[in-house]
């Protein structure tokens, strides 16, 4: 790690009792437990005490510790390695022969060359079952499969509360002083622009932060994940627009040490002047002291911390000051299940926005939770979220996140958000999103001059010059009837949203040229498309020209399935459930 602050450590740490031990003992199952010490002088320290492996059924439980450098968080000695040293010493053929390795206590006798510095001494028994402890993870660590242990069932030394005395490791050397772990770390952090650790589970944490030009930053950060997925990482946006300048993901990650799914990156970034948010986010498991694995080799520093590389780059860091464009120009957001939300927006002048909308994916690749915008006057959409143009917006894989930016000519538009009956804010029946606060659409003005081009209306309360008749709203068992006349021929858009199914129309519309009698128009279910929502939903939307005349618009509807009283999912606008005339 690369930081300026590692010189100054031993200075700030008060004075402390002397003592020429550490030691680390009683420790539960499954627990972690931490004691730090430094070196006057580089010196040579004596390690001694009993690791373990116990076998139960499928279970594996490892009893072992370690040692880090405070100031690089490096690991300077691990029991992993010694023993696998060992192991190999007396065994050449130990790769193919793993699991002939004894179960129960191991002695550990080991003398280790330390520099002047901060240490930490960790000792854990930690559950190498499951993901916790397979091929890939444990080869990194030297070690092997310990999963080969469980061959012999005669063998097997499972856990007893009396091995308990006997589990412990101990440092020893008469240029050795005990430290406070809490003040240690405290040194660590003194200089952090943004410490979010010891990180629990389901956490979703935030931290801003200001730059006054161009800074260089150390980034260190230890999560969960997989190639598949990333369940606890951080990520870095521009507030101003909503760009993510750094995420932590499998690619740029390394191994953390115990578990496969331990993940850490060390990064030195450039960002140039701006205001930045820090998130970083947990899942429901394996998070600070409550491993359902074997722990990093860092448990302390779970979640993500910054520095400034240099003195020069800490000049330029200032608290966070919020942009203008950080602050949403709509925000139909935190959306529940079975909601329809709508906000209507007027724009002064062309402008481009960014759209940052969050919902769910259901079957056949097709959204349940979207939004989408229309243009108040024809009604036509002019964006929609769609599965295929989405990202995966973190949890479970049917989260999706579209952030877009889009060009809006000035007028009116009519921004929508709808959601189905189940998984949606604060009711996930699958793992949450990354950005929960934020399930719905939002949108964002992408310069400080664009932020009062807009302005607000009520979307129900909106009636567009365009439009010449329409029947909406409608609910069950109604036959409405609306007269228009045309003093010349008209280019129209017939709009409509009703229930249909086998083929036929059970809620629709027409419309009755009054001086001929014809019918001109007809919402019939062959010329209809998906609605949204159940399938029964129908939509339609035709041009075409109305000779100069009198007309009448007619919409009927059955007894169950309409506006408010739906029987089955609701389409995605239920609004114009009904018809609707406009002028082109």
């Amino acid at each position: 790690m690369k930081t300026i602050w590692k010189t100054a450590l031993l200075l700030l740490l008060p004075a402390m009792a002397w003592s020429q031990k550490v030691t680390i003992d009683r420790v539960y199952p499954q627990e972690v437990d931490a004691q730090a010490f430094t070196m006057s002088q580089d010196a040579t320290v004596n390690i001694t005490g009993n690791a373990a492996i116990f076998t139960d059924d499928w279970k594996t439980l490892v009893y072992y510790g370690w040692i880090i450098n405070s100031d690089t968080r490096e690991v300077v000695w691990h029991w992993f390695d010694e023993e696998s040293s060992r192991e190999r010493a007396k065994d050449r053929d130990w790769d193919r022969r793993r699991s002939r390795r004894d179960e129960g206590l191991k002695e550990i006798d080991v003398q280790l060359e330390l520099k002047k510095g901060n240490y930490e001494l960790y000792f854990t028994g930690g559950s190498a079952n499951g993901n916790g402890w397979n091929n890939n993870s444990v080869s990194v660590n030297g070690f092997g499969d310990l999963m080969d242990v469980i061959f012999d069932s005669r063998r097997r030394e499972k856990y007893r509360d009396r091995h308990r005395d006997d589990l412990y490791i101990t440092v020893e050397s008469p240029s050795l002083k005990e430290a406070d772990i809490d003040q240690v770390i405290d040194g660590v952090l003194e200089h952090a622009i943004v410490s979010l650790n010891k990180v629990r589970e389901d956490e979703d944490l935030e931290k801003g932060f200001t730059l006054t030009k161009e800074t260089s930053l150390d980034i260190y950060a230890i999560g969960e994940g997989s190639r598949d997925e990333i369940f606890d990482y951080v990520w870095i946006y521009n507030t101003a627009n909503r760009e993510r300048v750094f995420e932590m993901n499998y690619r740029n990650t390394e191994f953390a040490g115990g578990a496969e799914k331990n993940l850490s990156v060390r990064e030195t970034i450039k960002l140039p002047a701006g205001s930045y948010k820090v998130s970083y986010v947990t899942d429901g498991s394996h998070s600070y002291n409550d491993w359902n694995a074997l722990p990093p080799d860092d448990p302390e520093f779970w979640g993500v911390t910054i520095w400034p590389t240099t003195v020069a780059d800490k000049d330029n860091v200032t608290e966070y000051v919020a942009p203008k464009t950080a602050t949403p120009l709509v925000d139909l957001t935190q959306i529940r299940d079975d909601e329809f939300v709508s906000q209507g927006i007027t724009l002064s002048a062309d402008m481009q926005v960014r759209v940052l909308c969050l919902g769910e994916e259901g079957s056949s690749d097709e959204m349940v939770d979207y939004g989408w915008i229309e243009d108040a006057n024809t009604r036509k959409k002019v964006w929609e979220m769609d599965a295929w143009r989405s990202e995966h917006a973190g949890g479970a894989d049917k989260n999706r996140r579209v952030d877009k930016t889009i060009d809006l000519k000035a007028g009116d538009y009519i921004v929508y958000y709808s959601t189905d009956g189940s998984h949606a804010y604060r009711d996930w029946n699958a793992t949450r999103p990354h950005e929960e606060d934020l399930w719905g659409i939002s949108l964002w003005a992408t310069s400080d001059a664009d932020v009062n081009k807009l302005k607000k209306f009520e979307a129900e309360d909106f009636k567009s010059e365009n439009v010449i008749a329409e029947i909406t709203r409608v609910g069950n068992d109604k036959y409405l009837r609306e007269n228009f006349e045309l003093t010349e021929d008209t280019k129209v858009t017939v709009m409509g949203l009703g229930e249909g199914s086998d083929g036929e129309m059970h809620d629709f519309g027409y419309i009755k040229n009054m001086d001929t009698g014809d019918i001109v128009y007809e919402m019939r279910y062959r010329y209809s498309d998906p609605a949204g929502g159940a399938r029964k939903n129908r939509e339609f939307s035709e041009n075409m020209t109305l000779k100069k005349g009198n007309y009448r618009i007619v919409y009927e509807s059955d007894g169950s399935h309409a506006y408010r009283r739906w029987n089955a999912s609701p389409p995605r606008n239920p609004e114009l459930w009904g018809i609707t005339v406009f002028k082109n």
